[in-house]
């Protein structure tokens, strides 16, 4: 108890801050694992495709005609873009292999060559327009360009603003689902995809826009996590191991468990690295060990993450 009456304020708004930005993250991951049945190693770079589209439209599109330049005005291209290249990947590599019969080992590979092919394109257009425009396209850091609320600080500032875009985007996501007809068509073809078909439902359609939803979702993650991490073509790639941790603890088969696990791996990551390794002279780059031994201890106990342990004590509470 001791513990958490003596965590310091930026300690904890970082910790929320960053569970804020995994839960976006989780949330497309468990998308593409709903449709697919794999977990995307191209994540990550949707994500860093998200953040160099906010940086791009800032730089070219608002400074030069004198507008404000704010990464909340770079939204909409960003989810249209990562939407539309989400998009892409499932219609160009993962529709034509599961249409074939694709098991999950192939799938999983053909994750990995879209990454790379993902990862060069960024890298390269990184290079071609610090060559020819003369503009720093790495090592970038979006915090300049965040919102502040008025008598607040850069980092209460996005406390608040993470917080309010997860709010959004899960309640959103849940009308879609359970307030729409759409989304009850939606949920139908994932939870039965054969039923689905037979009663004439296009699946595909249904999965195009599930896609798109991933894209536009992880795009905007990528935004917050180039606030507080350099910018590279890097960005996602190397925080792809936590994504997978805050699925994977959450649940890969549930939405609701992308936010469960987000929270359970941003708090543990940044409140265990500062209050339980570093005061025992463990390096920060052994940070991962906490939210890992998580994952290991959670699915030991619960293979179905923690929505499963959720689900399985409200049906027993029903009966």
């Amino acid at each position: 108890m001791e513990l958490f009456i003596n965590v310091d304020y930026p300690t904890l708004a970082r910790a929320i801050i960053f569970s804020n930005i995994y839960v976006l993250l989780s949330l497309g991951l468990n998308l593409t694992y709903i449709t697919t049945k794999i977990p995307s190693f191209a994540h990550g770079d949707l994500a860093t495709i998200g953040a160099y589209v906010s940086y791009y439209t800032i730089v070219f599109l608002l400074l030069p005609f004198g507008l404000s330049a704010s990464i909340y005005l770079t939204f909409p291209l960003v989810a249209l873009v990562t939407g539309l290249v989400a998009l892409a990947t499932y219609i160009a590599v993962f529709r034509p292999m599961i249409r074939r019969g694709a098991g999950i080992t192939p799938l999983m590979i053909a994750s990995f060559g879209v990454h790379y092919v993902l990862f060069a394109i960024v890298a390269i257009i990184a290079d071609y327009t610090r060559n020819t425009y003369q503009i720093l396209s790495r090592n970038v850091l979006l915090s300049r360009w965040e919102f502040i609320w008025p008598g607040t600080d850069f980092l209460t500032s996005s406390l608040i603003n993470t917080t309010i875009i997860v709010i959004v985007v899960t309640l959103l996501l849940y009308f879609l689902l359970y307030r729409t007809r759409y989304g009850v068509i939606m949920r139908a073809s994932i939870d039965n995809l054969y039923l689905a078909k037979a009663v004439g439902i296009n699946i595909e359609r249904v999965f195009a826009v599930a896609w798109l939803l991933i894209g536009a979702v992880t795009g905007i993650a990528g935004i917050y996590m180039a606030m507080f991490f350099p910018m590279t073509e890097e960005l996602g790639w190397l925080r792809l191991p936590v994504i997978f941790v805050a699925s994977v603890v959450g649940g890969l088969s549930s939405i609701y468990g992308a936010v469960l696990g987000g929270y359970v791996v941003g708090l543990s990551l940044v409140l265990g690295a500062t209050y339980i390794l570093t005061p025992l002279g463990v390096p920060t780059e052994f940070q991962l060990v906490i939210p890992f031994a998580f994952v290991i201890a959670i699915l030991l106990f619960a293979p179905q993450g923690l929505a499963g342990i959720i689900s399985s004590i409200a049906q027993k509470v029903r009966k």
